[in-house]
């Protein structure tokens, strides 16, 4: 009887460990799982991507930009604002119809100099339907999805678009925008990720890993990416200025590989403790044996 219980209790145990191993691998899965576009170098920005709606007026340039290397800038300027308000949104997209697969996710830096600036940067995506159209390939669908930062009041003269929030938000196709109030700080890169769920047909929004929103739509993959802003130059606002903008976006620093471990003594000799990061030969030479870190 107390064997049985014993082992009862053993299973018991090694169940409730093999759960939560399962609960954390699966959120680490889901936090490490999403694509990025290829680096922005200069010759990714011209081959790989185009004009959306009106080419960015100021240019679409690589650059090393807030310590990072191959920084696509794409640059707002206001003086030359579009009258019709559709071209006044200025982005790239993804050429042609591709896969990136359920999972997608970009940086961008949110620039000092916006505080005081009407801003719009947004990174969009559109999914694949499935179905054939007249030319035999398969359609985009109808959901866009769209998860940007801005710093909008309402304008006092202008046609754009109203807004009044600074910080993030998400555009649901069924419902339209909706304002967040996660943190955020001026000076810093943000990763912004979006994932779609087929089953629920639905998009999932990431904000630096977080959940932050979902929206409806989607059914196979994503096929096409976008990096967008706004043209504000015709607008004006009671505090904030009109004047020109850039946005700037990257696809991310890779992870530093975990350091490697000495496995055995003959690892720890001549010197090859130091590779490891021990004060001396004895301390590798004891975590080989032990497993006990002194660094």
């Amino acid at each position: 009887m107390t064997h049985t219980l014993r082992t009862s209790i053993l299973w018991f145990a090694v169940a409730l460990i093999a759960v939560a191993g399962l609960a954390i691998s699966g959120f680490a899965f889901a936090s490490n799982h999403f694509a990025t576009p290829d680096p922005f170098t200069q010759a990714e920005l011209d081959n790989n991507w185009e004009a959306d709606r009106y080419f960015p007026t100021d240019g679409v340039t690589s650059v090393s930009a807030f310590a990072r290397d191959d920084v696509a800038r794409l640059g707002v300027d206001s003086t030359e604002t579009q009258a019709d308000t559709f071209q006044r949104t200025e982005g790239i997209k993804t050429v042609g119809d591709q896969n990136f697969g359920d999972a997608v996710q970009v940086d961008l830096y949110i620039d000092e100099d916006w505080q005081d600036k009407a801003v719009r940067a947004g990174f969009w995506v559109v999914g694949d339907d499935g179905d054939e159209n007249t030319t035999g390939s398969a359609s985009r669908d109808d959901w866009f999805v769209i998860l940007e930062f801005v710093n909008l009041e309402p304008s006092t003269s202008g046609d754009s678009a109203q807004g009044d929030h600074e910080g993030w938000r998400y555009w649901d196709s069924s419902i339209g925008w909706t304002n967040l109030d996660t943190d955020f700080a001026y000076g810093e890169w943000v990763t912004l990720g979006i994932e779609l769920d087929t089953d629920a047909q639905e998009y999932l929004y990431y904000i630096n890993g977080d959940h932050v929103a979902s929206a409806s739509g989607g059914e196979n993959f994503i096929r096409e990416l976008f990096l967008n802003s706004y043209n504000y130059g015709l607008d004006e606002f009671p505090n904030l200025s009109n004047d020109s903008y850039a946005a700037h976006w990257h696809v991310g620093e890779e992870e530093e590989p975990a350091p490697e471990e000495p496995e055995t003594i003959s690892d720890c000799m001549q010197g090859g403790w130091e590779d490891y990061g021990f004060r001396n030969q004895g301390q590798c030479i004891r975590y080989v044996n032990t497993g006990k870190d002194s660094r």
